[in-house]
C-alpha cells in the first residue's frame, strides 16, 4: 500500500467492540464556584494552534466545545503544555488536573478519571518510507496486513521501531510493542513526539513508527513517499475521553463535562468537527462508527 498524503485526515474503540454508552439526561453538577482545572495539552504541534486559536484537527475542535461548555459553568482552566510523561505525573499529583483525547485503558484509570468520549479517530497504521521492495509476504496475511508485529521483526531483526513515551497505542498493539526485544524498539521521550518521530523516519534514523493518519498528514512534505500497513486485529477506530484527576475535584470536573457531552451528542457541532477534516473516501467509516458511539447523525445523512 502506498500512500501520498498530502490531505488531513481526523482520526479511538475495539474492533467490533459492544460497549455502549447511557446518554440518559443526568442533572448539571452544582456551580463550580470558580474552581480552576489544570487543562494540559500535550506539547505536540497542537500547542501552538491553541496559543494561536487556529483550529487544524478534530481533537482540538472537540476539545474547545468542552472548555467553552466548563466556562459557561464558572470553571477557570488554567493552560498547561507538557510531554506525555509529564501528564501522566500531573494527574497522578494534581487535585483538578484533565487532558483530552485519552485512550482508556485500565493503568491509567488507577490514578485518573474518564469522561463519556468526545472524539472518534480511525484506526491507527504501521508507516515506512516507500522501499523498491513490498514487505515479505511471509510477514502480511492475504488482505495485505502486518500478522504481527513479532512475525514483522522476527523477519527484520536489525529494524527498528520507535514509539513515544507515556503514549498508549491501544490495548493490543501495546501488548505486542512490550513482547518485541528492546533492540528493535525506541522510545522518544521529550517534546514535539509526533514531528521527531517523523523526523527520525525521514532520516532514516529508525524504520518504522505507528501513527493516527491525521498526525502524519498535518506535517508530511509532498516530496515524501509513505507506505503504511494495518496491523492484524487492530481496532478499526478508537474513541477519545477526558481524563481528570482522580479525585472529588476531578470527579465534579467528569460530571460537569458528561452534562456538557451529552448535550453535544445532540447537535451537529461535534459531528462536523470530525467529518470537516476527513477525506471524502473516509466519510461512510465516519459516518458508522459515529452513529455506533454518539447514536446520532445530522438529518442529511
Amino acid at each position: 500500500m502506498l500512500l501520498l498524503l498530502r490531505y488531513f485526515c481526523q482520526c479511538l474503540i475495539t474492533l467490533h467492540a459492544t460497549t455502549t454508552f447511557s446518554f440518559e439526561q443526568i442533572s448539571p453538577p452544582s456551580a463550580a464556584n470558580n474552581l480552576k482545572i489544570t487543562w494540559i495539552i500535550e506539547d505536540t504541534f497542537e500547542w501552538q494552534d491553541y496559543i494561536n486559536k487556529i483550529s487544524k484537527t478534530t481533537s482540538q475542535e472537540t476539545a474547545t466545545i468542552i472548555m467553552r461548555g466548563l466556562g459557561e459553568l464558572g470553571y477557570q482552566l488554567d493552560f498547561v503544555k507538557a510531554t506525555g510523561d509529564r501528564a501522566e505525573r500531573m494527574l497522578h499529583n494534581e487535585v483538578s488536573a484533565c487532558i483530552s483525547s485519552r485512550i482508556k485503558n485500565t493503568t491509567r484509570e488507577k490514578f485518573s478519571i474518564f469522561s463519556l468520549p468526545h472524539e472518534i479517530y480511525l484506526g491507527q497504521q504501521l508507516y515506512r518510507l516507500a522501499q523498491a521492495s513490498p514487505l515479505n509476504e511471509n510477514v502480511l496475511n492475504n488482505r495485505g496486513e502486518i500478522i504481527s508485529l513479532a512475525r514483522l521483526f522476527g523477519h527484520y531483526p536489525a529494524q527498528v521501531l520507535a514509539i513515544a513515551s507515556g503514549v498508549s497505542y491501544g490495548v493490543r498493539i501495546d501488548q505486542q510493542i512490550a513482547e518485541l526485544s528492546n533492540n528493535n524498539v525506541f522510545i522518544r521521550a521529550g517534546a514535539n513526539r509526533i514531528s521527531s518521530l517523523m523526523n527520525m523516519l525521514l532520516k532514516n534514523r529508525i524504520d518504522y513508527i505507528i501513527s493516527y493518519p491525521q498526525d502524519i498528514n498535518i506535517i508530511n512534505r509532498d516530496d515524501v513517499h509513505l507506505e503504511s500497513y494495518t496491523i492484524a486485529d487492530s481496532p478499526l477506530y478508537f474513541i477519545g475521553h477526558v481524563s481528570c484527576s482522580k479525585t472529588a475535584s476531578g470527579q465534579k470536573i467528569i460530571e460537569s463535562i458528561n452534562v456538557i457531552l451529552q448535550q453535544a451528542y445532540l447537535n451537529n457541532e461535534l459531528y462536523f468537527a470530525h467529518e470537516k477534516w476527513l477525506l471524502t473516501a473516509d466519510l461512510p467509516k465516519l459516518r458508522k462508527y459515529y452513529q455506533e458511539v454518539f447514536h446520532f447523525l445530522p438529518s442529511a445523512y
